[in-house]
């Protein structure tokens, strides 16, 4: 998480960061979502059993671009069988992607004031009504998932799982050469 942090790392060295934080998601994941169990050929012939995410191959991965790519894409590396698409507007979420499915893992880096991830929630649900939905990302301001905030709400009304690797009460918004989807794609000098 460290990485994350320092002002310093950007570009290639951020994405892998934050693909690495995507990949430490499977222990939240295979927590709330539950495994299941299936066979597979052993080397030797026989079958075996082994171990995956609950309705893996029903899942759908959807990175909030631009910051949640490189975190969903490390989700996804730990989900081989899942669904992966990108989603830059709620509208990029279709009945296609869902349909079939059990779960969609919305992934964004950092969920600050919680409005843009109410919007992906709220369409999502209007797209599939049963599906399961988690959210993870990589810090969640504290002030969103307190009672009486609207985020929170969204998580009770739409029964939403939240999993972040920190949850930050500092407040702090990223602007220019701080924002972390500047600095995860080099574009500090664009701001």
């Amino acid at each position: 998480m460290s990485p994350t942090r320092n002002a310093l790392i950007a570009g290639p060295a951020l994405r892998k960061a934050h693909s690495d934080i995507g990949y430490l998601a499977w222990e939240f994941l295979f927590g709330a979502l539950g495994i299941q169990e299936y066979q597979l050929q052993h080397v030797q012939g026989h079958t075996i059993s082994g171990y995956r995410l609950k309705h893996e191959k029903k899942t759908t991965i959807a990175a909030l671009m631009r910051g949640g790519e490189p975190m969903a894409l490390g989700i996804s590396d730990t989900l081989p069988s899942a669904v992966f698409f990108h989603a830059k507007i709620p509208d990029d979420i279709t009945k296609d992607h869902l349909h079939g499915q059990k779960t969609v893992i919305l992934v964004d880096s950092v969920i600050n004031s919680g409005r843009t991830m109410i919007q992906f929630i709220e369409h999502t649900r209007k797209e599939h009504k049963d599906i399961r939905i988690v959210v993870v990302a990589g810090v969640v301001q504290e002030e969103t998932i307190v009672r009486g905030h609207a985020f929170a709400g969204a998580m009770q009304d739409h029964d939403v799982c939240v999993g972040a690797l920190r949850v930050s009460s500092n407040k702090f918004v990223g602007f220019k050469g701080t924002d972390t989807g500047h600095r995860l794609f080099s574009t500090t000098h664009m701001a």
